[in-house]
């Protein structure tokens, strides 16, 4: 399930505190039957949501090479994508550079015995949990210059699950980072894509499940960690989360924030929200 992700993220980031393993084939299929009505419902959802962020709203960070601040060195290192280099492909093309990562295949396996709410578990993983408005944005070449990240700057409304090792401040500002973004470079377009993660907006207000990045004291966004918060509804950024919301049944923005404030106190997790 997608809280698995945020436990994989983080031992990654323990092992290695500049370099993340970013795989490409999230499983293999183990079961051959799926509940096909939820399946083809999420993808509806998914599809509604991708199509109203569409390309014009991801505005393009103007860059030029070599030139990153030491965050954006650090933050670069953590997204490992196989592929060529981006200006490589620009090279050999005209127009915008457009590349996506697929998503694997999700394995599904049988289960027994009760479970644990997928969302507390999810609220237990996170180093942090926040609600917040993104405020600002950049993009940037990784590393390996195969792809882009983007850091966003996210002013923060109320938190939920606070990080022990550097808590932070309701009303407060943390960069969250996220591999995938929009870069003009030598007056060309670049556009690196996840499937399984939708580009979140400048402007909107979002519940993010986060990993803390010792290294910039920033944080560590995944798709299926993050929620846009609308008036009447929330949208889940990740496929699995759609799915789980589905399953779920909770799509009211109220509904849905008391019961991951609920699980934050059964947690023994302190809250902080802005007056």
């Amino acid at each position: 399930m997608f809280f698995d992700e945020v436990g994989r993220r983080n031992d990654e980031l323990a092992q290695d505190g500049s370099t993340m393993k970013n795989g490409k084939n999230i499983a293999l299929i183990v079961c051959a039957v799926i509940a096909v009505g939820a399946t083809v419902l999420a993808t509806f959802q998914g599809q509604s949501q991708k199509s109203a962020q569409s390309k014009s709203q991801e505005q393009a960070t103007q860059i030029q090479e070599g030139q990153k601040t030491e965050k954006q060195r650090q933050h670069g290192k953590l997204f490992k994508h196989s592929g060529t280099k981006l200006s490589d492909i620009a090279a050999r093309q005209t127009g915008d550079v457009e590349v996506e990562e697929g998503v694997g295949l999700m394995m599904i396996l049988p289960q027994t015995g009760p479970q644990r709410p997928v969302f507390r578990s999810a609220v237990c993983n996170a180093d942090a949990v926040v609600i917040g408005i993104i405020n600002d944005k950049s993009s940037q070449l990784t590393e390996e210059e195969n792809f882009l990240f983007t850091d966003y700057q996210i002013t923060v409304e109320e938190v939920i699950k606070n990080n022990a090792v550097a808590p932070i401040q309701v009303a407060g500002a943390i960069t969250v980072t996220r591999d995938g973004g929009v870069v003009e470079l030598n007056h060309r377009i670049f556009r690196a894509k996840r499937d399984d993660f939708d580009p979140p907006l400048v402007g909107q207000r979002y519940l993010l499940f986060l990993r803390f990045i010792p290294a910039t004291g920033s944080y560590l966004a995944y798709g299926n960690g993050t929620f846009q918060l609308e008036a009447e509804k929330v949208l889940a950024l990740g496929p699995a989360a759609r799915d789980e919301m589905i399953k779920s049944g909770v799509s009211n923005p109220l509904s849905f924030l008391s019961q991951i404030r609920t699980f934050a106190g059964k947690s023994g997790i302190s809250k902080e929200k802005s007056k």
